[in-house]
């Protein structure tokens, strides 16, 4: 399969849009694939990461001196197979 033949790709997770999750909750959904074509599948794997990234300054004192900090956490990185192919 080509990337030509993908018209669209959809992650639909369970539950509301607006949704935030914490760690060690379990995130569920459906994969939408939508194909230009008849298309023969063998193999079909989804990568996901969550991470955050926090940007702040603080002020220090009388003089207008800044501290600059930045924070990033990775909650997770997954791969999953949702077709396991026959190599």
């Amino acid at each position: 399969m080509t990337l030509n033949n993908i018209k669209s790709f959809k992650l639909e997770l369970d539950g509301p849009a607006d949704a935030a999750f914490t760690g060690g909750e379990v995130v569920s959904g459906q994969v939408v694939l939508e194909l230009r074509r008849y298309t023969r599948v063998q193999s079909l794997k989804v990568q996901g990461r969550g991470v955050a990234i926090a940007h702040w300054l603080e002020n220090r004192g009388m003089n207008s001196v800044y501290n600059d900090y930045t924070s990033k956490t990775t909650y997770f990185r997954k791969r999953q197979h949702l077709i396991r192919g026959q190599w």
